[in-house]
Parts: structure tokens; sequence; C-alpha cells
């Protein structure tokens, strides 16, 4: 389309963003999936390695050093990448009395970052962490770099909670809301304004530089389980793979997969917990079928996922997964059927119990 004649001419400003959302919510996949989209070099910065300049740690000018290799030494592809600073939360204002010592790892990161971040020319040292100083710079101009700073700012709920629902007595009072669900906090989460981050322990400066605050909710049981099996490299796929290494099928019934969904919702640790529950229900098995003759499918259901017993391997060359449940539906146990037992170690329960 053809900009109209009345329209005046120039020039457009980024708008840097702060994502807030619980752990596991997918806050780095999404900057990530972004850069891939538009096809821009990016850098994943962990706001926790950085100190103010002078003292043990990497300084701010490291990142924009970072992003300078990942865009192949290209100044102008450079000049056009995606910063994301991860774990911003982690360098709010301390506490405690500021006259003991300075505060180099958190408030003392955000006074660094913050011509960085408006967009300014800056001197990256091409050997970060040396202080050389006749030592080449290279010079970068961060107008036109995005930065999007994650965090899961825990507390934060709590600070609007008390902004936008008041104390109140009598029989139109307000009741008073539960932060802990992540309904809840998602509606917190997407009423946050600036004045919330900096009571949080946000300098305003900073948060100033970030025009644009948006928040990802926390996953609900139906979203863990489309995480465990949707996906290109999901988790389910990449057992099945494993196991398919040493000639095994993987069959994972769909109430296991809601009973692994389910366990890692009530952890509260979003996408990471599923590959801890999974991981320990899968250790055992995973060590001990390729040295097992016959065994050619694991099945994985609701019970073995509870720790209720071990997920079971079907040896007989006519059990498949498939007619295992339906003999099941049948009424049959596997204890009945020929063919089917569950994963144990030989001598495992001697062994404890002597240990004992």
């Amino acid at each position: 389309h053809k900009i109209g004649p009345e329209v005046e001419d120039c020039e457009l400003d980024k708008s840097n963003i702060i994502i807030i959302g619980p752990t596991g919510s997918g806050k780095t996949l999404l900057v990530k999936t972004l850069a891939k989209l538009v096809d821009v070099p990016l850098v994943i910065a962990d706001a926790t390695c950085l100190t103010q300049a002078g003292y043990v740690g990497e300084d701010v000018e490291s990142i924009l050093f970072k992003l300078y290799l990942e865009s192949g030494q290209d100044l102008e592809r450079c000049q056009r990448g995606i910063v994301y600073v991860d774990e911003t939360d982690k360098i709010r204002k301390s506490g405690g009395n500021v006259s003991i010592s300075r505060d180099v790892s958190g408030e003392g990161v955000q006074h660094a970052l913050l011509k960085i971040v408006e967009g300014n020319v800056i001197n990256v040292p091409k050997e970060p962490g040396r202080k050389n100083p006749r030592g080449d710079f290279i010079q970068i101009d961060t107008s036109n770099i995005l930065f999007i700073s994650g965090g899961a700012f825990a507390g934060l709920e709590t600070i609007i909670n008390k902004r936008m629902d008041a104390a109140s007595i009598g029989f139109g009072a307000t009741m008073k809301k539960n932060t802990e669900d992540f309904k809840v906090q998602g509606k917190y989460f997407d009423n946050a304004i600036p004045k919330d981050l900096v009571q949080y322990g946000m300098i305003p400066e900073f948060v100033g530089r970030f025009p644009v605050i948006v928040s990802t909710k926390g996953l609900d049981e139906k979203s863990l389980v489309d995480i465990l099996t949707v996906p290109k490299n999901s988790l389910m796929k990449q057992y099945n793979f494993q196991f398919a290494m040493n000639g095994i099928r993987f069959h994972a019934t769909k109430c296991a997969l809601a009973e692994v969904a389910k366990m890692a919702f009530l952890r509260g640790s979003g996408a990471r917990g599923l590959r801890s529950i999974t991981e320990n229900i899968l250790m055992e098995t995973m060590f001990v079928v390729p040295s097992l003759e016959k065994v050619h499918t694991v099945y994985l259901d609701a019970m073995a996922v509870r720790g209720e017993r071990k997920p079971i391997l079907l040896k007989h060359p006519d059990m498949t997964a498939e007619k295992f449940e339906e003999l099941l539906k049948e009424g049959q146990t596997w204890e009945e059927m020929e063919g089917a037992d569950v994963v144990q170690f030989e001598d495992s329960e001697e062994y404890f119990g002597e240990a004992a």
C-alpha cells in the first residue's frame, strides 16, 4: 500500500518489552520462535551473571558482544537483533541497608543497562572481561536492537492485588482472592502497570524504557498434555525415539498423559516439570529393557505414573499394546496375561533389605 501524501515522513522507534509470567509458561520459547520467524540474531542473556562495571562478573557490554558474534560478526545484522534478558526480576533492588555495601548485581545492573536499552552508540570491547585501555572497541548502535526482559516476578501478584482490591469491611466487601491460583495470577499479571514493578524493586528509569508490559499465563492440564505430545520434539516423541533405538515400541495411554500433566500442574513448575516426572517414572525401564530378550513394547498407564506399580513390558509376539488394552477392558489383569510383566531389577529388594 502507498502512504498517503498527507502523512508526514518520520522514523519509527522500537518498543522494548517486559514479559511477566510464572516459571515454565513459555517466555523464552516465545522469544526464540519470534527470532526464527523474523530471521534476526538472538542472544539470551542471564541477568544473574551481570554486575556493575569494575566488579567481578560479566559487564553488560558483553551482551552486545555476544550478539555481534551471533550475527556472524556482521555489524549491520547485529544492529537489528533481539536481546532477551532473562531472570530480570532477580536484579531488583535489595531491601537491606544500602549504606553497608553497594548493590552491584542488583540495582547496579539496572543502572548499567539504561543507556544500552534506550538506544545509543556503545563502545563494546573486542575482548570482554579484560580491562585493557588500549584494546580495540566495536561501536554498536542499539537504537534498532529490540530488548525483551522476562522473569517470573514471584510476589508481584500480591502487590497488584493490594492496589486493585483494597481491603474493605461489611456486606458489600470484596472477597479475598487466592493469588496462588494460576488463573487469578494471570488476571493480575495482565493488569500490571509500571508503578507495580517499581514497588517490586525495579528502578523507575529502567521500567520507563520498557513501554510494553505483557504477561504469559500459567499452563493448565490440557496445555501440558499438548506439550507432551504435539510439538515436533515433544517429550513423548523423544521417548519413542530412545526406545526405538533398541528396537522397542513405547506406548503411553491417554490416562497416563493426563496423570503426568496433573502431577506437573500440582507441582507448579510448568512445562519444565514434565521431564522430571517422566524421567523418574521411566528411568529404571530405560536401563533394564535393552538387556531383556523378547521385550517388544513398553506400556505406560496411569497406575505406573502414580507409582502403584512399574510400567508393563509386553514380551509375547502376538501381544500388542492394542490387544493388551482390549483384554484389560474385558476384565483381565496383567498378571493373568501371558507375555506381560513389570519392570524390575534382579534381586533389588534383597539388596536394599540387606542394606537396611
